[in-house]
């Protein structure tokens, strides 16, 4: 079930507004913590958010945000999608960490 926080984080996110995108998927979220697209959706938020600011954080809330969304009810290819982004995460991840700018 889609919710109106969902929509307006995906409309926010086609318009180029990352921040109010974010804010209205992590509303989704309150309201549906099991709803899978709003994971995805958050997820490439925050991936448009990294390669915006490169801020070490934002990869902390794209890892924690894959892995949520994995805990839930997601098909298979909501499945492959989190997993995939999970990877790319952790990877991004010790590559800052060998750099030394983490």
């Amino acid at each position: 079930m889609a919710n109106f926080d969902f929509e307006s984080g995906r409309r926010y996110m086609a318009e180029g507004d990352i921040v109010e995108g974010i804010r209205c998927l992590l509303a989704s979220l309150d309201l549906d913590p099991d709803y899978v697209p709003a994971y995805i959706e958050l997820f490439k938020a925050y991936k448009q958010a990294w390669v915006e600011s490169s801020d070490p954080d934002v990869l902390d809330q794209m890892r924690k945000v894959a892995v949520a969304g994995l805990k839930r009810e997601a098909d298979a290819a909501q499945r492959e999608f989190l997993q995939k982004g999970l990877d790319l995460t952790e990877e991004w991840i010790i590559e800052l960490d060998y750099s030394g700018e983490a």
